[in-house]
């Protein structure tokens, strides 16, 4: 009689009619569902947590949160109470909601938010760490790209030499392997034919398979174009094609395949790279893309990650399709511009004579001494004029008070950046290219370098940037 006066058994969640001592008078269907205690039994048995707060529960009318465990297992639930008087008698009506669900989605998101916080840390760390290693990196590079010019060194020193060059240039690429996971670092794209890079970058693909593993090319796509970064999406391809290589081992094959493909109702530029090795189970394939996951003992990069970085950054998608024994098949796709006819690349034979740097004034400002100082002895080299400046200010005050032909601005300094000293350029000598350094670089607004060198570079770099400025060519 209790119960249907009060209404509950319309509830479309779980309730029971409690004595103010905690007998339970009634219960719903919905609260026998749920396992809650029935007629007679304490309504505390249902969760010890309401044995401790009854009394005040009852008395404020509130809600709380508690633990029931039943036949789905242990399950969140909201009580709400609310007093009723019947017949000269006191009763509280408790209803329960299930709140799992709704604690669980919001657990994920609180997950979810501190993962994307994580990230953001990394990229940052990742910009910290990749400015200050490329910057040391220079020195190593250059000094040893000048070394080699040396016609008095032994074969000896000069496979030593090499080596140093070598070993720098794999730390470069595992430098740029983690601002692309991070999503950080230069970015610049341009309107390219990516059949035309396949094509460019075809001689290194071959240099990587072994003798014994057959590779095919097949350029299917034809000219067309694409806005991307030349240096990333190269990046790309020799990251896949490597990964094929440790795939199929001594023996195999690995193919390279580009087409145009229509996907809702849009052109893309897809880049497949099939291999017939080992191929990966379910579980793997859905790890591949994680940083520092390998199913190999020695090998712990950054590879996939970072190509899976540089695809999302360039408006594409990448996605791998494998079978245990039967090899695997990564497809890149990058949408098309429509209506737009890919560049033609000058030939070596169509560039322009490059002019010597001998007599040139040439301002270098870089707040790290190593950069500077092999910096320095490199124009000196070339017969040029540097003069130093070891942060954005002192850079500032020379620009306003000495003329110069080249000016050459590390990005990251104290006081002033790179980025803010360009106008100042620009307004105190218009006509004087200027080029930004960086090994950690994302795309700034306002007004443009002449020219960006990336960090490291080597001796011939550096001059052909300063060479490429001074006749004018805007500098990708």
């Amino acid at each position: 009689m209790v119960a249907s006066i009060l209404g509950f058994d319309r509830l479309p969640v779980a309730a029971v009619v409690v004595e103010p001592d905690g007998t339970v008078v009634a219960a719903n269907a919905a609260a026998i569902h749920h396992g809650l205690p029935k007629p007679g039994a304490k309504v505390w048995n249902a969760s010890p947590q309401l044995a401790q707060w009854w009394e005040q529960l009852v008395a404020d009318q509130g809600a709380t949160d508690v633990e029931v465990e039943n036949h789905a297992g242990v399950r969140v639930m909201r009580v709400a109470l609310a007093a009723h008087g019947y017949e000269g008698k006191r009763y509280v009506l408790a209803c329960f909601v299930d709140i799992t669900q709704r604690i669980g989605r919001i657990a994920e998101l609180h997950l979810r938010e501190a993962g994307n916080e994580r990230l953001e840390s990394l990229g940052l760390v990742a910009g910290g760490v990749a400015h200050e290693f490329n910057n040391q990196l220079v020195s190593v590079v250059s000094e040893a790209s000048m070394l080699r010019e040396d016609e008095t060194l032994s074969h000896d020193m000069r496979e030593a030499i090499g080596r140093i060059d070598g070993a720098a240039r794999r730390m470069t690429h595992l430098t740029r392997q983690l601002l692309a996971f991070a999503g950080r670092g230069r970015f610049v794209t341009a309107m390219l034919d990516p059949d035309a890079l396949v094509a460019d970058t075809k001689p290194r693909l071959v240099r990587m398979v072994p003798p014994s593993v057959t590779l095919a090319i097949v350029a299917e796509a034809g000219a067309t174009a694409v806005e991307a970064d030349r240096s990333l999406l190269r990046q790309v391809m020799l990251d896949l094609v490597e990964n094929a290589v440790d795939a199929v081992g001594v023996k195999g094959t690995i193919e390279v395949v580009t087409r145009i493909v229509a996907v809702d109702g849009r052109d893309w530029w897809e880049l497949e790279i099939h291999d017939d090795g080992v191929g990966m189970d379910d579980a793997t394939r859905a790890r591949m893309f994680d940083p520092f996951f390998s199913t190999k003992k020695d090998h712990r990069g950054l590879g996939l990650s970072a190509v899976l970085g540089i695809v999302r950054r360039l408006g594409g998608d990448i996605g791998a399709a494998s079978q245990l024994g039967f090899g695997t098949t990564v497809r890149v796709r990058l949408p098309v511009v429509p209506g737009i006819a890919p560049p033609r690349r000058r030939t070596t034979s169509e560039q322009p004579p490059l002019e010597k740097l001998t007599g040139l004034k040439i301002l270098v400002a870089d707040d790290e001494p190593t950069v500077r100082q092999t910096v320095q002895r490199a124009l000196i080299r070339r017969s040029a004029i540097p003069v130093i400046a070891c942060d954005g200010g002192e850079a500032e005050e020379l620009l306003r008070t000495q003329k110069f032909d080249v000016v050459l601005l590390d990005v990251m300094m104290p006081k002033k950046t790179g980025y803010q000293l360009v106008p100042i350029v620009r307004e105190t000598q218009p006509d004087v290219p200027v080029i930004l350094m960086s090994g950690y670089s994302e795309q700034a607004g306002g007004d443009p370098p002449d020219a960006f060198i990336e960090k490291p570079f080597n001796v011939s770099a550096l001059e052909g940037a300063i060479q490429a400025a001074l006749r004018g060519e805007k500098s990708d």
